[in-house]
């Protein structure tokens, strides 16, 4: 369970539920109902907890476990279209766009998936990794959303520049891209990443 998870963190940290708190800015009260299994936390939150005590990202995760936004609304879908190579001008989930589906959980909301290929995002995303995404035109700072460049799709934490978008990979090795005005024809946000399923390879 994730809040055995969550404890298990805290104690090996020799941190009291006051102390841990305060390392990722939450009251002992959110420490105590997450560990008691009363409440979640947010996938920022637990971003925040596996950089700051050192632990990859995928330690909070059972095998089946989805990493899902507070904000989600539960819906009825039980799957969704994996997108590979997108078309320009074509609608994002057109049949030549899809790759096969991605089963959806009832607490999920999401309208499309897509899957990573490459580093740039690790230790957020894994190669393989299967992300859910809500359709939507744009994002707010630092969000992780799929950005459609030229016809491909890239996931990456969007910035709001004067000149136009920052993207930012959480790979190091990764320079940030920055896309201009005169390129914004080419390119548009097309999702915010609200979860992702890990597949055990």
């Amino acid at each position: 369970m994730l809040g055995d998870k969550i404890k298990e963190l805290r104690i090996k940290s020799g941190l009291n539920q006051t102390q841990f708190g305060k390392r990722i800015f939450v009251t002992p009260g959110a420490v105590s109902q997450w560990e008691k299994g009363m409440t979640r936390p947010d996938t920022e939150r637990l971003l925040q907890m596996a950089k700051e005590f050192g632990v990859p990202l995928d330690y909070f995760n059972d095998t089946t476990d989805i990493i899902i936004d507070k904000s989600i609304i539960a819906i009825n879908r039980r799957a969704v279209p994996i997108v590979g190579a997108i078309a320009c001008g074509i609608p994002i989930t057109a049949e030549q766009n899809i790759d096969g589906y991605a089963d959806l959980p009832e607490s999920v909301r999401a309208d499309f998936a897509l899957r990573c290929r490459g580093d740039s995002m690790t230790p957020t995303f894994s190669d393989g990794d299967i992300v859910l995404l809500r359709q939507q035109p744009d994002v707010q700072d630092g969000q992780i959303a799929a950005v459609i460049i030229n016809g491909e799709a890239t996931l990456k934490h969007v910035y709001h520049e004067p000149a136009g978008l920052l993207l930012v990979a959480d790979n190091p090795a990764y320079a940030p891209m920055h896309i201009t005005q005169s390129e914004g024809e080419f390119t548009r946000i097309q999702g915010l990443a609200v979860g992702f399923t890990r597949m055990f390879r």
